[in-house]
């Protein structure tokens, strides 16, 4: 921008000088020229004085004109060179205008450049700050969807994990108590076949202890005498009958000794096959008495 004003002005500058040069150039004629005065006071010798007074006086009124015409032809040389200077300044003067515009219009188109640039600068920054803000929003709202989804599974999973805890202490009571009532039914069960056999036992217990008496009896020998006695007996037996210890627990001393004789004449009393009948005959206490 600065190149074609200061072309501008170096045109505008050269065609004043130039105009003045053209002007200054006209051909002047000197105030004094020795030639034609010369030729006039040559002349003047021959010629009366009259005629070279008239002669003098126009030539005098000519130089005076040419003088006048010539001071006037200055004048207007000066006029117009101050004119043209006033030109020539007022040219300097809408030039530096033109340039102080020119300056303050680039200076304004800067600013306005330089404001642009801060405005798209503050701009980009805000859209910059905008997207964050977005951004961040989605990312909370994704979070917050996240963590609510995450919350709704828990729930889901604690509601299933709930349900199933029920359901398993449902089932478990229900084992429980089906347990329970089976425990309960095999124990009534194991309480009638223990009766049962208890009573199997201690049946098959009085048959040989029945069978021991008996057998103790045919080797206990007495005399009359003793008939109406009888002897309590504490006897010890191993797993295949056979007499271990013999002990005495009250009764008539003859018929004690007698009855104690007889046992461990008879070594090996009878015993069941049943080791429970026989467990129940390994300690019992029996009374003999004499037959009469």
């Amino acid at each position: 921008m600065q190149f074609p004003i200061a072309l501008v002005v170096s045109v505008v500058l050269h065609s004043v000088m130039l105009g003045v040069l053209v002007s200054s150039m006209e051909f002047v004629t000197p105030k004094h020229k020795p030639e034609p005065m010369q030729v006039e006071v040559v002349s003047a010798v021959s010629v009366d004085k009259t005629a070279l007074a008239e002669q003098v006086k126009k030539m005098q009124q000519q130089k005076l004109a040419k003088e006048r015409a010539e001071e006037q032809r200055v004048a207007d040389l000066e006029r117009r060179a101050r004119e043209a200077e006033q030109k020539r300044r007022n040219n300097e003067k809408d030039i530096q205008q033109l340039e102080r515009q020119q300056k303050k219009a680039e200076a304004e188109t800067k600013a306005a450049k330089e404001r642009q640039i801060k405005e798209a600068e503050r701009a980009k920054q805000l859209k910059q700050e905008v997207e964050k803000q977005e951004q961040a929003k989605r990312r909370a709202e994704e979070q917050a969807k996240k963590a609510e989804a995450e919350a709704k599974r828990k729930a889901e999973e604690l509601k299933k994990a709930e349900a199933e805890r029920k359901r398993k202490e449902q089932e478990a009571l229900e084992k429980a108590e089906q347990q329970r009532m089976l425990e309960q039914q095999m124990k009534a069960e194991m309480e009638a076949r223990n009766a049962q056999r208890q009573h199997y036992v201690m049946g098959e217990r009085d048959k040989f202890v029945a069978l021991i008496r008996s057998a103790i009896q045919s080797n206990l020998f007495t005399d009359p005498s003793l008939a109406g006695t009888s002897c309590k007996l504490n006897i010890k037996l191993a797993s295949n009958g056979f007499v271990t210890n013999v002990k005495i627990l009250s009764g008539h001393p003859q018929t004690c000794q007698e009855a104690e004789r007889a046992v461990y004449k008879t070594s090996q009393l009878p015993v069941s096959d049943d080791p429970e009948v026989t467990a129940q005959l390994r300690d019992i206490n029996l009374t003999v008495a004499p037959e009469k």
